[in-house]
């Protein structure tokens, strides 16, 4: 009798619990689940931020249709979602008291994919559209991948029935190295709102999907747990908006998720991710040159910007080092005692033709971009050969390889003609491996490239450059990388999966902490990567290169909770091009770092270490400017001042005071001396605005076969005079002490003249006239800037 009575009670609660709603809670955040599998409710420290009642707690993708649940039942701290097409799904929820976790237990074989949600939120003053946290009225709502698998946005293929479903399109993301689409980020600002975007697709099977723009391109399958669905989850959070950044670190400890270090503080709220480092050629025979430069700057990281010989096997480059891992073991170790860490460059899984995954003998496992037919047979020195048609030849690459078994081929120019390809002017045997005859039944392989003038491993072979990176680090020593080019790992047609994988799997190797970044971010590289840093167009001068999108990358990393960088400059020599990187230069990107708080590389190549002349003068002010931005001196007010692009600062160091001042510099005023008649006095009259009346520094530069002599700079009380002769390619410089020197192009000083004279300005609108006696045959053109300064802002640092 009261056994019956027990069952009887047990079928009655669980009937009770299939009826109503189910409420999943944490100490912040709380969510309810209607009986059809829709939320019906998200509270973040009681305040509700759903955004209507339509968004699913899944969605499924099968067949190009995208397939909601109609019923939701629960079963201890399984949720069963019946969808439409009367499959069903199972997920296992747990509760903490930091998160909402939930994991995709039991998934229909015949799914292409599982979207959580999408779920729209009404909170968007603050969207972290890749770390998928939105901020806004003093809350915090999040949501985390908790697997590689799981990954942020929605199938491309289904964005458009999504977007349709739900009544949203979203916003994409701009960053500096391109613009990020709506479907990849986690979190996407929908004008009242913000839809945030999670989902695992399945990886089992061979498909053809479009890449990198390519239609039908060949996706191979992986192996293993990643090639399904189910295993797939992901974890919720609700907190306040000033402690998202620490409920995520929470998250990582919870849910086993990447947490690196730096001397024992978190990287994510550690000032050393932002620690700034000299990119630099530098090779063991001159470590202790380049040592001797880097502690100038205060540098604490070096990284070796041209490492290896090959990419793939990643032989090292004998202008680095002479031997293999215990040489550069030897290296590092010594750079260690000097207290400086070495790093290293990569292009990740990008393939150089020189690589023994090339040549002699090809790996089968070079991404394939298409299967392709032979016609007829080909003989070992055949250079034109036929294949069936094929859309793939409508976009031209790099290097138009093809692979035949063991053989590489390139062509020269495809013509199509009616149901057959022509590929003309073919090199047999390319990259070093052998012609040889093949049989029409052969596959034939077109295989990715990139302009780079490189292939691409398939996902297999990735995992070994992966494994061989692990194995570097290790064997040296090393402690810095750059994961440049990541994108390329997403050419296997497994998108982010793919360039988490490949970083996930060197972080889990690696026994010794790391400092690691790329050029761009996704949402579980979030976790390991220190900070996101990308290469300066190097055609472009040190103010002129990417000024916009070093402003715009801030914003980025702001709304994104992650560590600030400011990007790669040059320190160049003189060319034909461009001038020799000065002072003013070097501190209007100093005054940007300074502005917005960032850290940065400074690339300098061992010529200009070795032959700029005022190299050690801009090494010291790297470092003062370095100091000054972890000093954490400026007023927020100040900062923003920096951080305009249009102005100029100064920056000087005396008894523990920094002396910050602003600058006003003048347009480049040219004197075309050819206009004047041979023998006479050339004289030009200059009108300008500043608002300073020190003067800060005079630069005068010729250009062009000839001389002039005694150059002179007058206003209406003022005149100075400089007795020299200048030639070509030469600078005067007068400095804020009334010192002058002549220079070469790179700054190194040739001689020191006393002026004859003090040239006085006034702020506002102030004339300057200018004369000097020049060549009677050969005319050169001069170049004169005037630099003035303002008022001294004083901050002192204890000691």
């Amino acid at each position: 009798m009261h056994r019956f009575f027990l069952l009887l009670l047990l079928s009655l609660s669980t009937t009770i619990a299939m009826s109503s709603e189910i409420t999943l809670s944490s100490d912040e955040l709380s969510m309810s689940i209607t009986k059809k599998g829709f939320y019906s409710s998200i509270k973040v420290e009681g305040c509700e931020i759903l955004n209507g009642d339509k968004y699913p707690i899944i969605t499924a993708c099968r067949d190009n249709k995208p397939i909601l649940p109609k019923k939701a039942s629960i079963n201890g701290n399984v949720i069963t979602l019946t969808m439409t097409d009367k499959n069903t799904v199972k997920i296992i929820y747990t509760e903490s008291s930091n998160s909402i976790s939930l994991e995709l237990s039991s998934v229909p074989a015949e799914y292409e994919a599982i979207i959580y949600g999408p779920i729209c939120v009404t909170t968007h003053d603050i969207i972290g559209d890749i770390i998928g946290v939105v901020r806004g009225n003093g809350i915090a709502f999040g949501i985390q991948s908790l697997n590689i698998k799981t990954t942020a946005g929605i199938p491309q293929e289904y964005m458009q029935q999504i977007s349709e479903l739900f009544g949203y399109e979203g916003q994409p993301c701009t960053v500096s190295t391109g613009i990020i689409p709506s479907y990849r980020l986690a979190a996407t600002d929908i004008g009242d709102g913000c839809a945030m975007q999670f989902s695992c697709r399945r990886r089992s099977e061979t498909e053809y999907r479009t890449i990198n723009g390519i239609d039908n391109a060949l996706t191979l399958p992986v192996d293993g747990p990643d090639a399904a669905i189910a295993g797939s989850k992901i974890a919720f959070f609700g907190c306040s908006e000033q402690e998202a950044l620490n409920y995520i670190e929470k998250i990582e400890l919870e849910y086993n998720l990447p947490h690196p270090m730096i001397d024992g503080e978190w990287a994510k709220t550690s000032r050393k991710s932002m620690q700034s480092y000299l990119i630099t050629d530098f090779s063991e025979d001159i470590i202790d040159f380049v040592i001797d430069k880097a502690e100038r700057a205060g540098f604490k990281y070096i990284y070796q910007m041209d490492t290896f010989a090959d990419w793939g096997h990643f032989n090292w480059n004998p202008s680095f080092v002479d031997g293999d891992d215990i040489r550069v073991r030897n290296l590092v170790d010594y750079a260690h005692t000097r207290g400086i860490n070495l790093g290293i460059h990569t292009l990740s899984n990008f393939m150089t033709t020189n690589d023994a995954y090339v040549t002699p003998i090809p790996s089968e496992h070079l991404l394939k971009q298409t299967v392709l037919r032979l016609t007829d047979s080909i003989s070992a020195d055949q250079r034109t050969i036929t294949v069936t048609r094929s859309d793939f030849f409508d976009t031209e690459s790099t290097l138009q390889v093809l692979q035949a078994e063991a053989e590489l081929i390139t062509y020269g120019y495809a013509e199509t003609t009616g149901d057959i390809v022509l590929l003309h002017n073919c090199t047999r045997g390319a990259f070093g491996t052998e012609a040889s005859s093949h049989s029409s039944d052969i596959p034939l392989y077109k295989l990715w490239d990139y302009p780079y003038k490189t292939l691409f491993p398939d996902i297999r072979l990735q995992d070994d450059f992966a494994d061989r990176l692990v194995d570097i680090f290790n064997n040296t020593g090393l402690r810095q990388i750059s994961f440049d080019g990541l994108e390329g790992c997403a050419y296997t047609g497994h998108g982010d999966y793919a360039t988490a994988r490949f970083v996930k799997r060197c972080y889990d190797g690696w026994q010794l902490p790391v400092i690691n970044d790329a050029s761009n971010l996704t949402h579980y590289n979030w976790h390991i990567h220190t900070r996101m840093n990308w290469g300066e167009p190097w055609g472009e001068k040190m103010r002129e290169g990417q000024v916009e999108n070093r402003i715009k990358n801030q914003s980025f990393f702001d709304r994104n909770l992650f560590p600030r960088m400011l990007g790669w400059f040059l320190v160049r020599l003189a060319d034909n091009k461009f001038p020799c990187t000065s002072l003013t230069d070097l501190e209007w990107s100093m005054s940007e770092a300074v502005g917005f708080d960032a850290g940065f590389a400074m690339t300098i190549k061992l010529a200009t270490l070795q032959y700029h002349g005022q190299i050690d003068e801009l090494l010291h002010a790297i470092k003062i400017w370095d100091e000054l931005r972890s000093a954490q001196l400026l007023t927020d007010e100040e900062k923003i001042l920096l951080r305009d692009p249009a102005t100029e600062w100064h920056l000087e160091y005396h008894n523990n005071t920094f002396e910050l001042q602003q600058l006003y510099v003048s347009p480049e005023f040219v004197s075309s001396t050819s206009e004047v008649q041979p023998g006479q006095n050339a004289g030009f009259d200059w009108s300008w605005q500043t608002p300073y009346s020190n003067l800060y520094s005079i630069a005068i530069y010729v250009d062009g076969d000839g001389y002039i002599t005694n150059p002179t700079l007058s206003t209406h009380n003022s005149s100075v005079t400089f007795p020299c002769t200048l030639i070509d390619k030469q600078y005067l410089i007068l400095d804020k002490n009334g010192n002058a020197t002549i220079t070469d192009k790179n700054f190194v000083v040739l001689d020191n003249i006393i002026p004859e004279g003090t040239l006085t300005l006034q702020a506002g609108l102030t004339s300057v006239s200018f004369s000097c006696t020049h060549d009677d045959l050969d005319v050169p053109v001069v170049t004169v800037k005037f630099i003035t300064g303002g008022n001294i802002i004083r901050k002192t640092i204890e000691r």
